[in-house]
């Protein structure tokens, strides 16, 4: 693991953190390294703004041997993309243009439906919705996306009659994604159940897009990734920085190529790419209260609502073979309930690939771990990882 002297020593014991939690989670990552169960792992722990440790083990890329992941890799943080989506929301519900009751359908004539019409932005962002869930979000033994069938909804396939108007082709073939999300009937209706929708979020980046009046990836480069100066952050990585992107098979190898998104739905549920250090700053602008280095991307009632548990007493959710009688959830975020090693009330998200943003209230840290694997689902990754830092404190 390499670790610098300046942040090993002396700033652990000033950030109240223990030297002994440090060297159980670098054991901890190399172990799972030798045992393949991670390709690689990295980790950056701060307090009151400073980072105190921070480290790095194990291979950048599937198919060299030789690069090694170092402390700025840059990596695809999956649906840690959804905290971006919530903020460009919140921004735009803070700027009048947008209000968390508002149906879908004022925005979205597809939503004008018996079926849909009651879905609200809120719903959206609390996964409370209906529409479908991610594939195995249910344990479906042949799981299928809504891609699967998006060539049932393009103009030349979805019917008969032939459309041969120009203006009327183009907007369905914009709108195919969203016919194809909507396809079938909704999982339960409005707030009554949690289940976990990145195509939830793909809507809520097409409501940003309208209602800003610009690309979502636009949107969220322009008022949220730049005024923070995450330089290292992107939808499209540089050419000359693929070299430094983390890879762990073919297919996200394939992703870097430049794509035609022409009329495919916005990347507001796990599009970008980043770094430890530029996460951080993300981070810290939350639990800062939305402000960073003097620039103001969110008002302190938006990161509330983002960190406060939004659903009440809980609904019920299924969560990938958990039955949970009582889901808790932040309008955009997901949060720590009672029981766990960090302290209640901390508040992020968790991407697939996988890697982990967490904001500490109790402790004013700010904890993001990038833990890439080729498996599905590698528990003590994460949670294990969870647990000791949470156990560090002093």
């Amino acid at each position: 693991m390499s670790m610098t002297e300046e942040v090993s020593g002396m700033k652990l014991k000033e950030a109240g953190f223990d030297h002994a939690a440090i060297e159980r989670l670098e054991s901890h990552f190399e172990q799972l390294t030798v045992q393949n169960k991670l390709q690689c792992a990295s980790f950056l722990l701060a307090r009151d703004g400073a980072v105190f440790a921070d480290g790095a083990v194990g291979r950048l890329r599937y198919d060299d041997a030789e690069a090694l992941l170092r402390k700025d890799s840059i990596r695809r943080i999956a649906s840690v993309t959804k905290l971006f989506t919530a903020t460009a929301v919140f921004q735009l519900v803070e700027r009048g243009k947008l209000f968390l009751r508002q149906p879908a359908a004022e925005w979205m004539e597809e939503f004008k439906h018996p079926m849909f019409e009651r879905i609200t932005i809120l719903h959206l962002l609390t996964h409370t919705s209906g529409i479908q869930a991610d594939p195995g979000y249910y344990l479906e033994p042949y799981p299928m996306g809504w891609w699967n069938i998006l060539f049932a909804f393009e103009p030349e396939t979805e019917g008969p009659h032939a459309v041969t108007d120009e203006a009327e082709l183009e907007k369905r073939r914009k709108s195919a994604w969203i016919r194809a999300v909507l396809s079938g009937k909704p999982l339960a209706a409005p707030g009554e159940q949690w289940s976990y929708s990145s195509a939830g979020f793909a809507l809520l980046g097409e409501i940003v897009a309208r209602a800003s009046g610009m690309p979502f990836e636009r949107y969220v480069m322009e008022q949220i990734v730049r005024p923070l100066g995450m330089t290292r952050t992107f939808f499209e990585v540089p050419g000359e920085l693929h070299g430094e992107v983390c890879l762990v098979n073919e297919h996200e190898a394939s992703r870097l190529k430049p794509g035609d998104w022409k009329y495919a739905p916005p990347r507001a549920g796990g599009g970008l790419y980043s770094t430890l250090a530029d996460l951080f700053r993300f981070g810290q602008m939350l639990l800062n209260g939305g402000t960073l280095d003097g620039v103001k991307v969110l008002s302190r009632k938006s990161v509330e609502k983002l960190r406060d548990n939004a659903l009440g007493g809980g609904i019920e959710a299924f969560a990938w073979g958990g039955e949970v009688g009582a889901m808790m959830h932040g309008i955009g975020a997901s949060i720590t309930g009672p029981g766990e090693w960090m302290p209640e009330g901390s508040f992020g998200h968790e991407g697939a690939g996988r890697c982990k943003l967490l904001i500490d209230s109790k402790h004013q840290a700010v904890i993001v771990f990038f833990v890439p694997t080729h498996a599905d689902w590698i528990p003590e990754s994460i949670i294990g990882t969870q647990n000791i830092i949470g156990s560090g404190w002093l």
